[in-house]
C-alpha cells in the first residue's frame, strides 16, 4: 500500500491510496477457499463447487469487498496516524473517474483511489484567560414581582368556590351556548358547553362585557373572541365540533357557573408545605420567595453572561473553513438538499461548525471530559424528579428505566453534549474577570428579550 497526501492549500487536501497485489492476491484466494468449503451450488455437494465457477459467480462481489475494507482501514488509519484535523468525512476526489474495473482474472494490477479532504488549522483560542472581563448582571428584584409570586403560590394552594356576585378578571366562567340566526337561536343549531377564563379573552370590550355580568345572565358573543387561538383550536377544543360541522360565529351563551380560586392563607400549615422549619411567618415566606426568584435570574444571568462570552469568543477567533468542501460534503451526504439551500444556508451551518471546532478545541485544551457515570448520574437525578410527583420511587424501576435509556445511543449522544457545555462554561466562569452590574428586573428582561429575537432571526 502506498499512500501519498497532496496538498491544494492549507484547508484542501487529497489522499492518494494505491493498492498493490501484496494487499489483496493472498485474501481474495483465501476467501474463494472459504467460499468454497461453505457453497452449495446445485449440481454439486457441499464444498465440491469448482473454484472457477465461484469466481465467475462470485468473485467481483468478493473482490469488491476486499477492496472496499482495505480502503477504510488503511484510509483512516493514515488520518489517525497523521493526526489530520478534517471535517466531515473523506469525499472521492472530483476530478478521478470514481468507477474503478476490478479484473479478478489478474490478481498483479495496481488501483488508486483518491479522496478529498477539507481541513482545519489549530485554533490559538483568546478571551478565555484571566484577564479577559465579562459583565454579570446584577438582577434587582422589586416588590410588586414578589407579591404577584406569592399570589400565585397562594392561589395554587388554595380552594376553588363558586361565586353567585360579580364576576372578576381571575374567574372562570361556564356557559351553554347556541348557534345563532340573526337575533334568534337557530332551530336543529348548534350546542355548546364551555368553560372560560376571563382574564384571557383577548378582545378588551367583550372582557368587560363580562366583568359586568353574573350567574345567570345571558349574553350574545362571538365565540372566536374568546380565546386568543385559531379557529380550528376553538372547533376542536373549546366547542368540540367535529370537522364537517359549519356553524355561525355567534352564539347565545347562559352563564351557568362562575368559580373563583380562593387564595390559601398564610398559616404555618402553608408554610410548612413549601419550606423548612426556617419560614414561621410572612416576613421570612416573603423572603424566602424573593431568594427564589433571585436565584432564578442569577441563573439566568449567568447565562446571558455566557452567550456573551460565546459571542466574543466567535467574534474574535475566526475559524477559516474550506467552504467549497463543506459545500460540496453538504450535498453529497444529503439527497434531499439543493445547492440553492446550501448557499442560502450556509452561513448558519458555518458558525455553528465554527463554534463547534473552538469549543471541541477548548475541551481539549482544558481536559474536560464526561464519564459514563456522570451521564448514567443525570438519567437517574431525571427519572427521580419525573417519577417524585407520582410517589413512585421503586429503586428497582428506577434502575432500569436508567438502563433502557443507557442503551439510547441518541439519548446519550445529547446528555453527553448538555454535561460537556456546561463542564466548558463552568471552567470558563472559574477562570475569566467578573464585572458585576446592577440592573433593574425589567431592563434585563428587556436584553433577554432582545436576545432571543436575535438568536431567532440569526437561524
Amino acid at each position: 500500500m502506498r499512500i501519498v497526501r497532496k496538498d491544494a492549500d492549507a484547508l484542501n487536501t487529497t489522499i492518494e491510496l494505491t493498492i498493490e497485489p501484496v494487499d489483496y492476491a493472498n485474501e481474495f484466494e483465501t476467501r474463494l477457499k472459504k467460499l468454497k468449503s461453505q457453497a452449495q451450488i446445485k449440481g454439486f455437494r457441499k464444498g465440491m463447487t469448482p473454484v472457477p465457477m465461484l469466481k465467475k459467480m462470485y468473485g467481483k462481489s468478493v473482490f469488491s469487498d476486499i477492496i472496499n475494507e482495505t480502503i477504510q482501514k488503511e484510509l483512516f488509519d493514515y488520518l489517525d496516524n497523521e493526526k489530520l484535523n478534517y471535517l466531515g468525512q473523506p469525499l472521492p476526489d472530483k476530478d478521478e473517474n470514481t468507477i474503478i474495473d476490478l479484473d479478478i482474472n489478474n490478481l498483479n494490477k495496481e488501483y488508486t483511489f483518491k479522496f478529498d479532504l477539507g481541513l482545519v488549522k489549530k485554533i490559538e483560542i483568546t478571551g478565555v484567560s484571566e484577564t479577559d472581563t465579562y459583565n454579570l448582571y446584577n438582577v434587582e428584584i422589586p416588590e410588586n414581582i414578589v407579591n404577584d409570586e406569592i399570589l400565585n403560590i397562594r392561589k395554587q394552594y388554595g380552594k376553588q368556590q363558586l361565586i353567585e356576585d360579580g364576576i372578576t378578571e381571575d374567574d372562570m366562567v361556564k356557559m351553554e351556548a347556541s348557534e345563532l340566526d340573526g337575533d334568534t337561536i337557530k332551530n336543529d343549531g348548534f350546542a355548546a358547553s364551555f368553560s372560560i377564563l376571563v382574564n384571557l379573552i383577548p378582545d378588551t370590550d367583550l372582557k368587560s362585557t363580562f366583568l359586568s355580568k353574573k350567574v345567570g345572565d345571558i349574553l350574545d358573543v362571538d365565540v372566536y373572541k374568546l380565546e386568543d387561538k385559531s379557529r380550528e383550536h376553538i372547533d376542536k377544543y373549546m366547542l368540540r365540533k367535529a370537522e364537517n360541522i359549519e356553524t355561525s360565529d355567534m352564539f347565545r351563551a347562559e352563564i351557568t357557573e362562575v368559580s373563583r380560586i380562593i387564595p390559601a392563607e398564610m398559616n404555618q400549615e402553608f408554610f410548612d408545605n413549601l419550606y423548612n422549619e426556617a419560614v414561621t411567618d410572612e416576613e421570612s415566606f416573603r423572603k424566602a420567595v424573593h431568594d427564589d426568584i433571585k436565584r432564578h435570574y442569577d441563573i439566568q444571568a449567568q447565562n446571558f453572561m455566557n452567550r456573551d462570552i460565546m459571542d466574543a469568543i466567535l467574534e474574535n477567533n475566526q475559524v477559516e473553513l474550506p467552504v467549497a468542501f463543506l459545500k460540496r460534503y453538504l450535498k453529497e451526504s444529503n439527497d434531499n438538499i439543493s445547492v440553492e439551500q446550501i448557499d442560502e444556508e450556509f452561513d448558519v451551518f458555518a458558525k455553528n461548525m465554527q463554534w463547534t471546532l473552538i469549543k471541541g478545541q477548548l475541551v481539549k485544551d482544558m481536559e474536560i471530559q464526561v464519564s459514563e457515570h456522570e451521564i448514567r448520574g443525570h438519567f437517574q437525578q431525571s427519572v427521580v424528579s419525573y417519577l417524585y410527583k407520582y410517589g413512585n420511587l421503586d429503586s428497582r424501576f428506577i434502575d432500569s428505566t436508567v438502563d433502557r435509556l443507557m442503551e439510547d445511543k441518541d439519548q446519550v449522544q445529547k446528555v453527553y453534549d448538555e454535561l460537556l457545555a456546561d463542564k466548558l462554561f463552568n471552567r470558563i466562569d472559574l477562570t475569566v474577570q467578573k464585572n458585576m452590574v446592577d440592573i433593574s428586573y425589567d431592563d434585563f428582561n428587556q436584553k433577554v428579550k432582545e436576545l432571543n429575537n436575535r438568536l431567532n432571526n440569526s437561524q
